[in-house]
């Protein structure tokens, strides 16, 4: 079992819960017959509820239909004088593109010959079975999923 600490947004989102529902709590106060404790009670019952409530809601996972998650391509071995949009349409016909970055060197700022396309997930495996080693502006292009970027 692998332990992941959570994140800031995390803990923000789980303060922002208790805390609304301890105010929430503390409104209602003198509406919920509770004569016989103190409001400063009812405060912090409401916070210790809004804290469990909060971890409980943030900590769920939602994951996204597989149809409207995206995928990132990589397309290698391009031609250096390709225009964007010709890559563009290439993926289009797949279906909606969401992104396109072609890699170019820092120093020169000359095309690498190698980019990446952002699809959503379904279509963007039709393109890769069906594109790579098609030749593409007179070159075979390698097209495949992209690796996670390495730190």
């Amino acid at each position: 079992m692998k332990f992941e600490v959570p994140s800031i947004g995390y803990f923000v989102k789980s303060i922002i819960i208790a805390l609304l529902l301890a105010i929430i709590g503390f409104i209602l106060y003198p509406h919920m017959s509770l004569e016989t404790q103190p409001a400063q009670r009812v405060f912090s019952y409401a916070l210790l509820a809004g804290a469990l409530a909060g971890a409980v809601i943030t900590a769920i996972n939602i994951k996204l239909p597989a149809e409207t998650r995206t995928e990132s391509i990589f397309v290698g071995n391009l031609a250096f004088k390709m225009p964007v949009h010709a890559l563009r349409e290439l993926f289009e016909e797949y279906g909606q593109v969401h992104a396109i970055r072609l890699m170019t060197d820092r120093v020169t700022r000359k095309p690498r010959g190698f980019g990446f396309v952002e699809m959503n997930r379904k279509q963007a495996r039709a393109a890769i079975r069906d594109l790579d080693g098609t030749e593409f502006f007179g070159r075979e292009i390698k097209v495949n999923l992209a690796n996670e970027r390495k730190s």
